[in-house]
């Protein structure tokens, strides 16, 4: 589980993968989400969480890093 940073309940490591997928699923290709960017969208959400849990997160669902889906966009975009 993953404290909260108000100090409320603790959420489920399943529930902030979900918010990462999310997050990211609403990026745009200008403007891609950096493993820090995305710790400090969910410290605002209510989140505590270290950029490298983001990453493993991030990973452990199937979604590369910030490098990886730019240039995944970007083909995607010239093709």
């Amino acid at each position: 589980a993953i404290q909260s940073a108000d100090g409320g309940d603790a959420v489920s490591a399943e529930a902030v993968k979900s918010h990462i997928a999310k997050l990211i699923a609403a990026e745009s290709a200008d403007a891609i989400l950096s493993d820090d960017k995305l710790v400090e969208l969910l410290t605002a959400r209510g989140f505590d969480i270290a950029r490298r849990t983001v990453a493993k997160y991030r990973e452990a669902i199937g979604l590369g890093s910030s490098v990886q889906r730019r240039r995944q966009k970007a083909i995607g975009r010239a093709a």
